[in-house]
């Protein structure tokens, strides 16, 4: 799942930071002074994410280990199922860690919100869900694949959730 995930996101000109069990942290750069290309990298960012699930669900090698007797036993029908949470704002940068081990991380409010929505889409039973800031942030074409499903209070303001539907 980690090569599906990290080589996808890549290719859509983000970068895989860290995998934390079944977690990823994936981050896109996106540029101050160039709204275009904002939207641009926000708009790569979602279609990341729908190719990493559809990708999952097409991979011969995780249909395999579906069908593994150990798995079957324990899990019966066992499927991979992803969730992603995406938010877009400021982060900081940095080495984290000790003398013995650094690991490059941000550290911010808007990595910790991204980190509760991916959280919450098993509460909602989808497998993406965005925040308004996010889907904003995109080119009309892609948010018009961007379905509202509620709002909600963070730090005293509102904001949408909204989904992207993924058929497969």
């Amino acid at each position: 799942i980690g090569q599906i995930v990290h080589g996808i996101v890549d290719e859509f000109h983000g970068a895989a930071n860290k995998n934390i069990g079944d977690a990823f942290l994936l981050v896109w750069r996106l540029p101050e002074d160039n709204p275009e290309q904002r939207k641009k990298m926000c708009d790569m960012a979602i279609m990341s994410f729908v190719k990493v699930v559809a990708a999952v669900n097409k991979s011969p090698v995780l249909y395999e280990y579906r069908k593994h007797p150990g798995l079957q036993a324990r899990l019966e029908n066992y499927r991979v199922r992803m969730g992603f949470g995406m938010h877009c704002g400021w982060a900081i940068e940095g080495a984290i860690g000790s003398e013995f081990k650094i690991d490059a991380s941000y550290l911010s409010p808007n990595v910790n919100l991204a980190g509760s929505l991916e959280g919450a889409t098993k509460e909602y039973g989808v497998c993406m869900l965005l925040s308004g800031p996010m889907v904003e942030s995109c080119n009309e074409d892609m948010r018009k694949h961007c379905r509202i499903i509620d709002r909600v209070m963070i730090n005293g303001a509102k904001m949408g959730l909204y989904t992207v539907d993924i058929v497969y």
